[in-house]
């Protein structure tokens, strides 16, 4: 008898106890240790989390399903520091809708572009690495109502809870899943001191999020060579004024544009006619600045580019007008001479 409890003193993390485990050494966890973790609202910091890896990805997942109808968010944000590389992927379904992309990108003009499973070359003449997770967080600040990662996770509100914790010792991987009158929650620990690299939650088959951090040799950034060329991503605006005579447009590229090109790539183009009826009657390659042409038919056409900022570059801010005494169904449009394709407007759906 004096043996057993003798035995039972140096039992360690061999017991369940809370007690055991007053300074979180048990492996697993105890719920009451998992809870003290939970109930520092940052406990799980994607920020924090970004300065101690050089090579992470985090993947987000929220659905619901409201009167028989499916929708679902899905991010995916990556970076590899080493190779100063970049990715952030979005995928939004509603019924049968669905919308997929990622850009990869970072410190060389080549960017990688996926339109649903189809991958094209794009490029960038200003290239600059940053961390995608610095500056979501940036973004998120400035405009809390805009469409960000849903990054931030306050483990507070799921602290106090009955944990069931089972682990294994060769990968220092741990598991805990709970349960409250609304919600099951599934956590997923690594390492030690552990960190929290997966939350789920699950309201029924209603309501569902997962987040969940990879690091390391576990995430692999590459760009792709050889592949078609896509267009860049500014198309001038259609809305037009008339004034008399004569039918101007203007404009300036998009805030927060940032795939720059250089102005020789892209011209300017006043169309004529809808549908399958459009064409291009004349045009202005961009580093012109300047350009007037009149037509035989009597009409002309005036192109303005105003490189506002100076860099050389095609970028946020820059300016554009296009002016015209032509009558009928008129548009402008862009075409991408490195790409060999149109940005937008009434050709680019002719093709």
């Amino acid at each position: 008898m004096s043996f057993v409890i003798i035995a039972s003193c140096f039992s360690g993390c061999l017991e369940v106890e809370s007690d055991d485990c007053p300074e979180m050494d048990c492996f697993p966890l105890t719920s009451d240790a998992l809870n003290e973790i939970l109930s520092d609202p940052n406990s799980f910091d994607v920020l924090e989390y970004s300065g101690m890896f050089d090579r992470m990805r985090v993947e987000t997942t929220s659905s619901s399903t409201v009167q028989g109808q499916f929708g679902e968010v899905y991010w995916s944000v990556a970076k590899d520091d080493s190779s100063q590389l970049r990715s952030v992927a979005t995928r939004v379904t509603l019924g049968t809708y669905s919308m997929n992309n990622e850009v990869i990108e970072g410190s060389t003009t080549t960017t990688n572009i996926r339109i649903g499973n189809v991958w094209f070359e794009g490029r960038d003449e200003a290239p600059q690495y940053s961390d995608p997770f610095v500056e979501f967080a940036e973004l998120a600040n400035s405009d809390p109502s805009g469409e960000w990662p849903p990054f931030g996770f306050d483990t507070s509100k799921i602290s106090g809870m009955d944990w069931r914790i089972t682990g294994d010792d060769s990968s220092t991987q741990q598991v805990a899943s709970a349960t409250n009158t609304t919600h099951t929650i599934v956590l997923e620990l690594i390492g030690n001191p552990p960190l929290i690299t997966s939350i789920e939650t699950y309201a029924g088959d209603e309501e569902q999020f997962v987040m969940t951090v990879s690091t390391g040799d576990e995430v692999s950034l590459e760009l792709l060579e050889g592949i078609d060329r896509a267009p860049l991503g500014f198309s001038p605006d259609s809305s037009f004024l008339v004034d008399g005579e004569v039918t101007q447009w203007a404009g300036s590229v998009q805030s927060g544009f940032a795939t720059e090109s250089a102005p020789s790539d892209l011209e300017i183009h006043g169309i004529i006619g809808l549908g399958e009826n459009a064409s291009s009657v004349s045009s202005m390659r961009l580093d012109s600045g300047l350009h007037n042409v009149s037509l035989d038919d009597g009409s002309w056409w005036e192109f303005v580019w105003s490189d506002q900022d100076s860099d050389g570059l095609v970028s946020s801010g820059d300016i554009y007008a296009v002016r015209t005494n032509s009558t009928g169904d008129m548009g402008i449009a862009i075409y991408d001479l490195w790409a060999d394709d149109w940005t937008g407007g009434p050709l680019a759906s002719q093709e």
